[in-house]
């Protein structure tokens, strides 16, 4: 696990693991609270080139209007541990091969055979991360879900102990592992 973060990190990472109810009946969709988690996983997560100052590759495989991958679009110069991050938009599971993505987002439509068939051999660099339970049953990483008028981040504890990536203490603690 990855000792010592700053300060800060932990705080924004608390922060964004409690969202109020307040959020859900202000108006945000469930994309503009999930984009924070995305980015927070990926400040707690020791990847395979931490060393690198290559970006930091977010891959969204969701529906055609890119809902997530919007959002992210919507406040640039967002960076993980210092580099930069780089936005790939994928149509179909096929796409993910050959991308060196860091960060796999999979909406919800785009769940099918192949994608879970390919996901053995993505999770070994790659959090792979999901909007359902169904996700993290079916060979995923991570599923962020609206429960109880917040956002619960799920956790498939079989997926990471087949991977090289590291998640901090901090980050696993506030986790609910299925």
């Amino acid at each position: 696990m990855r000792q010592g973060l700053p300060t800060l990190h932990k705080l924004l990472l608390l922060c964004a693991l409690l969202l109020p109810t307040a959020a859900f009946s202000q108006g945000f969709s469930s994309e503009q609270l999930r984009a924070p988690f995305l980015l927070h996983i990926a400040n707690f997560t020791q990847f395979v080139d931490e060393d690198s100052q290559l970006p930091v590759n977010f891959c969204f495989l969701e529906d055609k209007n890119y809902a997530h991958a919007k959002v992210f679009q919507s406040s640039p110069n967002q960076q993980v541990k210092q580099r930069p991050i780089k936005l790939v938009e994928l149509a179909e599971a096929t796409q993910i091969d050959g991308q060196d993505c860091q960060v796999l987002f999979v909406g919800q439509s785009m769940e099918s055979d192949e994608l879970f068939e390919r996901l053995a051999k993505v999770n070994q660099q790659t959090v792979s991360i999901g909007e359902s339970i169904n996700f993290i049953q079916r060979g995923g990483m991570m599923a962020i879900v609206p429960l109880q008028s917040k956002m619960k981040i799920f956790f498939n504890q079989d997926v990471y102990e087949q991977t090289s990536l590291k998640f901090s203490s901090a980050l696993l603690k506030r986790v609910n592992f299925r």
